[in-house]
Formats: C-alpha cells, structure tokens, sequence
C-alpha cells in the first residue's frame, strides 16, 4: 500500500475540519472579543478610530466589577453558585432513585410517568412564568434562592429522569442478581453496586443542571431583585440598564469572569459528560 502523499493527507484534514473550524471561528469571536475589550478602558472601546494595538490593558474594569460599590460580582458569584450548586445536588439526588425505578419496573405504570416526562418537555417557560410567580407569591418565596431552586428542578428532572433510565437499563441485570446471591437487598445492591456504575451519568445530570440554572436569565428576572437573592444575569442586565453613562468595559469584564466557571467546570468533566449522555439517551 502506497503512503499517502502529504497533499492528500492535508485535503482530507481539511475536508473533515475546515468547515467545523470555520464555524467555531464565529462562535468564539464574539467572546475572544469580549475576552480582550475587558481590558480595555471605555475611551478606547469607543474611540473615534478602533484601536487594535495590544497595548494600554487596564485592569480598572475587573477592579470596578468586583467592587461593592462597582457591580459587587462577589455576592452575585456567590447567590448563583450557591443556587446551581443546591439545584445540581437536588437534582441528581431524585433522578439517581427515580430514574433506577423507571428503568427497572417497566410496567404500564412506568411508561405512563416516561410519557408526560417527555411531554413536559414541550411546555415553554414563558407559559408557566405567571402561573410560578403567584406561588411564589403565596409561599413568600419571592426574592429568595430557594424559588429559584425549585423553578430548576421543574426544569430539569424531566429529561433529567428520563436520561438516567436510559443509563440504568445500560447496566446488565446480572449484577444485581448477583449481589442478591450474596445476600444483598434491593437498597444495599443500589448504593453498593448500582450507585457507583451510575456516576458518569449523575455527573453528566448534575452539570446540565448547574450549567442551565447558571445561564437562566427569565425566571430569575421575574422572581429575584435583592441583593441576596439575585443572580450573577440580573446583577450585569440591571447595570446595563441603570440610569446614566454605563460602564461598558466593566461589564464586558463581568460578562468575562461569569464565563470562566462554566468552561473550567465543563472542561474538567467533559468526557464524563459526553459519556453520560451518550448511554442515557441510547438506551432511554
């Protein structure tokens, strides 16, 4: 067999990847953009003539952005990680049990549950947003984390749940059925056996649910708009609005440092991820 020559090796690259880099090109400029502007002071961004030089980088921006009488991000990082991260746990927490009951009892009982999980889906956000509001209302849950975390849950547990069957009925029955030899029951075998085989796909639940309630904007704009209660979105989108000249490199730092943790989070577990969604939604 000949060797291919290094004309057809760099056709082939570029057949399979030049389309895909040209692609990711737009989707990242907008935040290499972002990324580099917030180093800039707003003279500069809105300068008569643009200036490309990588020269003048301030870090007044990212100063001001953390700065309680700046943007006051510390509380805004804190309110969010704080809401995500309890949403994550909850969530995780109830499709670990119920999605092990989907995919082991598959009476009709259980193919009900799976229907309207699928059809909840399909319902919009903006459907339910009044409808949550008034309970909110009722419970005093307005301006408070825990509405948040609930709204979350409401959104997630649905494909949620129904992804983690999937990745239940991946795991062979004869591990169960050996451990019932040993003398194991129905809980000791989930948490012993079950469990631990299951971690790719509760990681891969428990980032989705981070990673959702991280970038939610809606439900956290109708609900929250106190200073302990409201998001790192609303905290950016109500400085955008506020009255008088607005610090425009200060946000691009905010938006800046409200992206790190998404991608570090994403690039720490991502084949974890890919792995989880993966079996879940082929066998669900």
């Amino acid at each position: 067999m000949r060797k291919k020559s290094l004309w057809a090796v760099l056709r082939s690259w570029l057949v399979r990847y030049g389309l895909l880099l040209v692609l990711m090109s737009f989707l990242l400029l907008p935040a290499a953009w972002m990324a580099l502007s917030s180093f800039r002071s707003n003279h500069d961004l809105f300068g008569p003539t643009p200036n490309l030089a990588l020269t003048g980088f301030t870090l007044d921006n990212y100063r001001w952005a953390m700065q309680p009488d700046g943007l006051a991000m510390g509380q805004l990082l804190q309110n969010t990680f704080a809401t995500n991260a309890m949403s994550a746990v909850l969530t995780t927490a109830f499709c670990a049990i119920a999605g092990y009951g989907l995919a082991r009892y598959r009476g009709g009982l259980a193919k009900a549950i799976i229907f309207f999980l699928i059809l909840a889906q399909m319902i919009q956000g903006p459907m339910i947003m009044v409808p949550w509001y008034n309970i909110a209302a009722s419970l005093n849950l307005v301006n408070t984390r825990e509405v948040l975390v609930l709204i979350y849950q409401t959104l997630t547990i649905p494909a949620a749940v129904w992804l983690m069957a999937g990745f239940y009925r991946a795991i062979p029955r004869e591990l169960e059925e050996a451990a019932a030899v040993d003398g194991s029951g129905r809980i000791r075998t989930f948490f012993s056996v079950i469990l631990p085989l299951s971690l790719p796909g509760l990681s891969a639940i428990a980032l989705y649910s981070f990673i959702l309630g991280w970038n939610d904007y809606q439900y956290a704009l109708i609900l929250t708009s106190s200073k302990y209660s409201k998001t790192l979105q609303i905290g950016i989108a109500q400085q955008m609005e506020s009255i008088g000249a607005t610090n425009w490199g200060g946000i691009l730092a905010a938006g800046t440092i409200a992206v790190i943790p998404a991608v570090i989070i994403f690039s720490l577990v991502q084949k974890t991820l890919i792995q989880g969604l993966t079996a879940g939604s082929v066998k669900g």
